[in-house]
């Protein structure tokens, strides 16, 4: 499982722990840490991946969300922001999972379950990436 981790330098430990502990026994999953809006436009264009996870406050989180959005549109992405307000946002830009930053492991968990599930029945497909 390869995944685009998009936060805030302060924050990326935190959310990638958080990743982590779901796909705990997943020797496969890779996680690539980008700080910016501009490092997760770079890293669309030159890979794919399974998931893009954003976390990233205000109208920067809204940025990168539109841009990955725009360059991996079938890449299932997972939206937390710290604005509740952007919830209307990202259903108006057919985001499949919004979620506030505070949510509970589970929360982010059934989120994070169809991705998990397509992945494995779509298992030669995820393992061309």
């Amino acid at each position: 499982m390869k995944i685009a981790l998009c936060t805030e330098l302060r924050n990326v430990e935190w959310f990638e722990s958080r990743l982590r502990s779901l796909f705990d026994g997943d020797g496969q999953l890779a996680i690539d840490e980008l700080w910016n809006e501009n490092q997760l436009a770079q890293a669309l264009r030159r890979s794919r991946y399974h998931a893009v996870v954003i976390a990233m406050t205000g109208a920067r989180g809204l940025e990168a969300a539109i841009q990955a959005k725009q360059l991996a549109p079938e890449t299932p992405l997972v939206w937390w922001s710290d604005d509740k307000n952007f919830a209307l946002i990202a259903y108006h830009l057919r985001i499949p999972v919004f979620l506030p930053a505070d949510c509970s492991d589970q929360e982010l968990y059934e989120a994070i379950k169809p991705i998990m599930k397509w992945r494995c029945e779509n298992a030669n497909c995820a393992m061309q990436l």
